[in-house]
């Protein structure tokens, strides 16, 4: 596994920490990523069709503006999907939309369900405020679908970038 691999891996762990425990995938996580994506296609073995990939990443930022401007995700998600997509290209990008929208579809039934049970779960001594994630009404980090879904992408060897 090569060093800028590795490097996307730690990148998305960190998404997810972040936005799990804070609802905020940092700009600098996303500003990094985008500027590793020149090296890492000077670095590649073979030639990459970095203009195409930079087309999806145009297509998935008109498109995910678009969501934004109707409050179904939130910014952070957008520039990370975003930058995510450059990586993946244009040939991959329906497979990675495809994965994410199911693992998120997966985690929102999943956390909406855990958010429903949590009340009748009867605790032992003080009650303490329970972690936003759980609240009922907040909304889901769509984050960690889309670093599982880019997560997935570099272990099935779809990032061309890094073959």
């Amino acid at each position: 596994m090569s060093v800028v691999a590795i490097y996307l891996i730690i990148s998305m762990l960190l998404v997810l920490w972040f936005d799990v425990s804070n609802y905020t995938i940092p700009n600098w996580l996303v500003g990094l990523m985008l500027l590793a994506y020149p090296f890492a296609v000077m670095m590649a073995h073979h030639s990459v069709d970095w203009k195409m990939a930079v087309a999806g990443m145009m297509l998935v930022l008109v498109v995910g503006y678009i969501v934004f401007a109707m409050k179904w995700m939130g910014g952070g998600d957008i520039k990370l999907i975003t930058a995510c997509a450059l990586w993946v290209g244009l040939t991959n990008l329906p497979d990675f939309i495809f994965i994410t929208a199911l693992i998120g579809g997966v985690f929102s039934v999943l956390v909406w369900g855990i958010r429903k049970v949590l009340p009748f779960i009867p605790s032992k001594g003080e009650k303490k405020p329970l972690p936003r994630i759980l609240r009922d009404g907040e909304p889901v980090p769509y984050g960690v679908a889309i670093s599982f879904g880019f997560l997935l992408m570099i272990f099935n060897g779809k990032i061309p970038a890094l073959l």
